[in-house]
Parts: C-alpha cells; sequence; structure tokens
C-alpha cells in the first residue's frame, strides 16, 4: 500500500513539474529591440521617460497577439537604418518610409500607412508655396529622411535654387522655423499636424507634393522571422479594430483603411526607374 501511494505521488509530481514548466515556457517570449525617434509624434515619442505613439502601441498588441515582446531603442534618424542593417537592433519603426534604396539593405513587412509631405513656414510668414520651396529658400528636412531626398533628388538636382540643412530631429527645425533662421520645414503631414495641433508658430503653404508608403523594417535577411509575424498582427489589428481605435487617438483627421496594403515592392521598383 505504502508503495502503491509512493508512486501515486511520484506521477503527481511528474504532472505538477510538467505543468508548471509548460507555464513558464508559455510566458518566456523573446524580447526584440525597436529602434525609434523619440521625438517624431504621432509615431513615437518619449514623455517623462515613458514611449508613446501609434508605433509603439501598435507594437504592444503585435507583440501580444504574435507572441514577443519589443523594447524601445532612441537612436537618431540620421544612423537609424545604418543600425537596422548592421543588426544593432531587430525591428524599425516611428514613420520608416519604404523606398527602393532603403530595400537594398534592409527588409520590409508590408506597408501599414501612405503619408503625405507638407511644407511648413513661420506662422507670420508671407511665402508662399512656390517661394518657400525656391528663389534660394533655406528649406530644412530631418536628416536621413524620404523628404530630406525628394528635396534634394526633386528639387536641387533638378536646378530648383534652394539651401537644404538637415536637422537630427524635426523639433529642432521647428525651433530654427520659429526663430527666423529657416524659410520653411519639409516633413510628413501627421507629424506636421501634429505640430499645428500643439499651437507651435508655423502653418502649411505646400500639401501632398509626394507621398510615401510607411512600412515596418526588420534586419537584412529577416533572421528572426519577423516578417510573417508583423504582417499578421497588421491584419488582426486591422480586423479587430485596434487600427481604428489608435487612428482616432494619433489620427483623428485620418480614415481608417485595410492594412497591410498589398504592395509587391519589387513591381514599384521597376516601375519607378
Amino acid at each position: 500500500m505504502f508503495r502503491f501511494k509512493k508512486q501515486v505521488l511520484g506521477v503527481l509530481f511528474m504532472f505538477a513539474t510538467l505543468f508548471i514548466s509548460t507555464i513558464a515556457t508559455a510566458g518566456d517570449f523573446p524580447v526584440y529591440k525597436l529602434g525609434i525617434d523619440a521625438a517624431f509624434p504621432p509615431w513615437t515619442w518619449a514623455e517623462k521617460g515613458e514611449i508613446k505613439g501609434f508605433d509603439w502601441e501598435l507594437f504592444q498588441y503585435i507583440g501580444e497577439v504574435e507572441g514577443f515582446k519589443v523594447e524601445a531603442a532612441d537612436i537618431p534618424w540620421s544612423a537609424i537604418i545604418t543600425a537596422l542593417s548592421k543588426g544593432k537592433i531587430d525591428i524599425l519603426a516611428g514613420g520608416l518610409s519604404y523606398t527602393c534604396k532603403r530595400d537594398k539593405v534592409i527588409d520590409f513587412a508590408l506597408p501599414h500607412w501612405k503619408t503625405d509631405y507638407w511644407t511648413l513656414v513661420k506662422g507670420d510668414s508671407k511665402l508662399n508655396c512656390v517661394t518657400a520651396m525656391g528663389n534660394g529658400a533655406n528649406v530644412g528636412a530631418q536628416a536621413g529622411t524620404t523628404g530630406y531626398r525628394w528635396l534634394k533628388e526633386e528639387l536641387k538636382d533638378n536646378g530648383v535654387e534652394i539651401n537644404i540643412r538637415g536637422y537630427e530631429s524635426v523639433e529642432l527645425g521647428i525651433k530654427e522655423l520659429e526663430n527666423g533662421r529657416l524659410d520653411s520645414l519639409h516633413v510628413d503631414s501627421p507629424t506636421a499636424r501634429g505640430f499645428i495641433e500643439a499651437k507651435r508658430n508655423v502653418k502649411p503653404v505646400c500639401k501632398g507634393l509626394h507621398f510615401d508608403y510607411s512600412a515596418y523594417g526588420v534586419t537584412p535577411g529577416d533572421p528572426n522571422k519577423l516578417i510573417e509575424k508583423i504582417n499578421s498582427g497588421i491584419k488582426k489589428a486591422y480586423a479587430s479594430g485596434k487600427i481604428e481605435e489608435l487612428v482616432r487617438k494619433y489620427l483623428p483627421w485620418a480614415s481608417v483603411e485595410p492594412i497591410p496594403y498589398a504592395v509587391d515592392y519589387k513591381e514599384l521598383c521597376t516601375e519607378s526607374k
């Protein structure tokens, strides 16, 4: 009888150990470094040491439904793509635009947003869209962005007389604009709207000169198999209503479209040549 009890206790102990082990494994999610610009509202920004923004909240959701966690890595935008290409971070968010050039050094999930660009001037400026973007104007943009590239490749390289000034953050460019050291600032429309709604002394004079697809980037070769998870998480976020919730919270002027967009990057780059 005593021997039988010992056997029963042994079996129960084995099942209890297996159950505890299973619980520990289920809670042991991989943690990936999410590269962001912590001064780029409404996508990502830091407030009193806390990360906020559309992309940050969306990645909390994606991680929850796809079985991973993220920790923020605040890196200057001018260096952030290099950091991802060298594997110093695992994912890149914060309003990242897809370009064919970037696609050669990092990999992309499917696009989740379409972004147009605005040109801002000081609140009391008499400049218009033409004079703010030509005639020797000092035009700013955040260094390393597609907005900066567009100013160079589409305007300056084609003979438009502008002096391009790159800034580490949009906030620095806004300050230069308000202080009168800059004639205009070229920035994506959600970010521009954020500064206008914050009552900064700026106003738009150009809207929709060009647009980009925003998409999350991952380390070249996707060694952590994240693209499939990100695409799946975005689909679930749209289907569940999470995207609509985030749009209403961070981009209340925007419409909600089915995402991710079914874009063929190879075809897109072939067409742009």
